[in-house]
């Protein structure tokens, strides 16, 4: 029943995805060679003229002996050569041994299947993968070598080693290179900036990778696309971008305030990713007392971190001081102790409050 539900999901899903496309404006076909044998690979373009995805329509045989099975399929890869998704004519459906059709289960399995760039299919070769002795079981799990049949039993359905070897190698061969190289041929301001507001996440990672350089600098134009991908839904690319970006760019005051903003509204793993950064900035004054603030509002192990961010300013306002310093005498001991070890370094503090450091008792 989950198998089904993913599958349905999983056409829905297609079904909304080609009708955003309906109104292509343009393909263009580009004939490719894999294995001494010639294709043609089809990029298409929305109505804006900005291309979308690529597809391929594939007829081949899946067998290595004379009781072979033709299979007509499309296969759709993104702008990067990322495999999406497959389509079958509704006359010629995929089959398994003894001719029975893929079941929705199984169409979903193979989907999975698909979807795994990192199969263990691609560690083997056919001719490896199956027992030569075997008779009249070619496309069968059965017929998997001893040595590798639990190993690949998951990656593979019953009744369709074949199907699901060939066509992953299909999907993950030679063409999401020739794809990769294309999309490259066309890339422009326009279409990064599509990149970097895309849902993808393979789209967010190569467009930063083509609009930030080695010491964290952003091409001009791309700054706001990029700054707005900390405040994203994708924690992976918004971590990304903080620990990539040049610490120049939140010099002022108020880019400094809307990082704390930003801070607040981040996940764990991002906060923490944040603090590390800031720490390495010279922080205004109003920014330092938000932070201050805001401390009772972090766990043990990030308000143990603020206060090192903290402790990294040269100058703390006489208020931060003060309210810091109101630690020392609060009920929670463990905050005390981390008010006062990480405190007593700061110079500011020594100076201004050197009698209640040095009659503090943890």
């Amino acid at each position: 029943m989950i198998s089904m539900l993913r599958y349905g999901l999983s056409l829905l899903m297609s079904y909304v995805w080609l009708a955003s496309v309906q109104a292509q404006s343009a393909r263009e076909s580009y004939t490719l060679t894999e294995q001494g044998e010639t294709y043609e690979l089809v990029l298409v373009f929305d109505a804006g003229n900005q291309p979308v995805y690529y597809f391929r329509d594939v007829f081949t045989p899946v067998c290595l002996d004379n009781v072979c099975k033709p299979v007509r399929i499309k296969l759709f890869w993104d702008l990067l050569g990322n495999y999406l998704r497959y389509e079958v004519p509704k006359a010629e459906p995929l089959t398994k041994l003894d001719h029975k059709e893929f079941t929705p289960e199984d169409h979903s399995k193979l989907q999975e299947i698909l979807l795994n760039e990192n199969s263990l299919l691609k560690d083997f070769k056919m001719e490896d993968l199956v027992d030569s002795t075997s008779q009249g079981l070619s496309d069968s799990v059965d017929a998997i070598t001893g040595a590798t049949k639990n190993t690949v039993k998951g990656e593979v359905i019953e009744g369709a080693l074949y199907t699901c070897y060939t066509l992953w190698h299909l999907a993950h061969g030679t063409t999401p290179g020739e794809i990769l190289k294309i999309t490259q041929s066309k890339l422009n301001d326009a279409l990064l900036h599509h990149f970097l507001r895309s849902d993808n996440y393979h789209y967010v990672y190569f467009a930063l990778g083509e609009v930030m350089d080695t010491e964290g600098l952003v091409r001009a134009g791309f700054l706001t696309d990029v700054l707005t991908l900390l405040e994203s839904d994708n924690v992976f690319a918004a971590r990304r971008v903080w620990e990539r970006i040049n610490l120049s760019y939140f010099a002022t005051d108020k880019m400094q305030e809307q990082l704390w903003r930003v801070f607040d509204r981040s996940p764990y793993m991002q906060q923490v990713a944040m603090l590390k950064k800031i720490s390495e900035l010279s922080l205004d004054s109003a920014v330092v007392l938000q932070i201050v603030d805001y401390l009772p509002q972090l766990n043990q192990a990030l308000f143990k971190q603020a206060l090192s961010v903290l402790a990294s300013q040269e100058t703390l306002s006489k208020a931060a001081q003060e309210k810091l310093m109101a630690y020392l005498t609060a009920p929670d001991k463990e905050r005390a102790r981390a008010v006062y070890e990480v405190m007593k370094q700061h110079k500011q503090i020594r100076e201004n409050f050197n009698e209640q450091l040095r009659t503090y008792k943890p």
